[in-house]
């Protein structure tokens, strides 16, 4: 199970799961008192891939961009740039536009002013990379079963106390299962839509409607079809009506969307995403295992980010050394006059 690789004849699904990462992407944020946000991005890997980082920044002009040697002699690309605060990354990292394809990673800063010090409590969440987002994994794998499906080294698996073997392929079943289901799902809901648009087609909506899970299986099982054009093909085949491959030229924007769902999963492909978080202070807590200093690692590949949110949080203190000079200063003007208080009792 070292390996997924689900393609449906029709192209629906191009998924490639629990592989050795393509894409090395290191995401570094470094935090400053001030609440600015510097963040840094390499990315380590074949040059033809790296213009294919599924990230929204690789289309953004305002990152200083440097290409540089790396340890194996590939080129690597380091982008680089500084926020006045996590609301101006945001939109570079989770863009308002929700048709754009990228992975999406939310910042949020809260500063508690305590006097003496100051508290910073921050967060990136990074959405689940599923394009299409129609079927829950719930409904076809258990807890326990996606933990087992996304132990990617062999051994690994096999030494698991529920590893079995029968259990396992039916785990692969199962998932393949969720794979194309939303995709088609989908796909279906697009196809319904634009055909919806158009009077002359509603006896082929009220088919496709009625006999959802025969279709579902045709267009799964139909071979040799890989481009976009082709899918409405094969549906004009199961309606009995050619007329239908029209609708592609008529109607581009939806299909060209699904199109993009589907580019976009090939490019988060198997990528290894390497989150590394540098906080002010000294750093009080932190879900993540890998700490070093102020810093704070997390690694994941691609399939651990497919299925749900994923959370990463930092806390650390600042000492506010003004307010210990100005606490001094205070205490040493309260002591002045106390001292000449007394003094002046003194001398009467």
């Amino acid at each position: 199970m070292n390996k997924l690789s689900f393609t449906t004849g029709l192209g629906l699904i191009s998924l490639f799961l629990f592989l050795p990462g393509c894409l090395d992407v290191y995401l570094t944020t470094q935090l400053f008192p001030s609440g600015e946000v510097e963040k840094t991005i390499v990315i380590k890997g074949d040059s033809a891939d790296i213009p294919k980082t599924p990230f929204f920044f690789m289309k953004d002009s305002g990152w200083t961009r440097k290409w540089i040697t790396g340890d194996d002699d590939k080129p690597n690309l380091v982008l680089a740039k500084k926020f006045r605060s996590c609301k101006d990354l945001n939109k570079v990292m989770n863009p308002a536009d929700s048709t754009i394809q990228t992975i999406r990673v939310q910042s949020e800063l809260k500063r508690k002013f305590r006097w003496f010090f100051t508290y910073f409590d921050y967060s990136e969440t990074i959405y689940r990379t599923d394009p299409y987002k129609t079927v829950n994994w719930r409904d076809y794998l258990s807890e326990k079963e996606l933990r087992l499906a996304k132990i990617s080294d062999d051994d690994k698996l096999k030494s698991d106390p529920e590893y079995d073997s029968l259990e396992i392929k039916k785990i692969d079943k199962k998932l393949e299962e969720f794979l194309a289901r939303s995709a088609f799902e989908d796909y279906y809901r697009i196809l319904l839509t634009v055909m919806a648009k158009e009077p002359q087609f509603s006896g082929e909506v009220s088919l496709l409607k009625n006999q959802k899970e025969n279709f579902y299986h045709f267009m799964i099982d139909s071979s040799g079809l890989l481009e976009g054009p082709e899918l409405l093909d094969a549906v004009g085949k199961f309606c009995k009506q050619p007329n239908l491959s029209g609708l592609g030229e008529k109607y581009p924007e939806p299909f060209k969307l699904f199109e993009n769902k589907m580019e976009f999963w090939a490019n988060v492909g198997s990528n290894s995403y390497k989150f590394i978080i540098r906080m002010p202070g000294i750093l009080l807590g932190t879900n993540s295992t890998q700490v070093q200093g102020l810093e704070a690692r997390w690694e994941f590949v691609s399939d651990e980010l497919y299925f749900e949110d994923t959370v990463l949080t930092c806390e650390s203190r600042v000492i506010n050394r003004w307010a210990f000079i100005v606490a001094g200063i205070i205490l040493l003007l309260a002591i002045g006059s106390l001292i000449v208080g007394i003094i002046r009792k003194a001398r009467k």
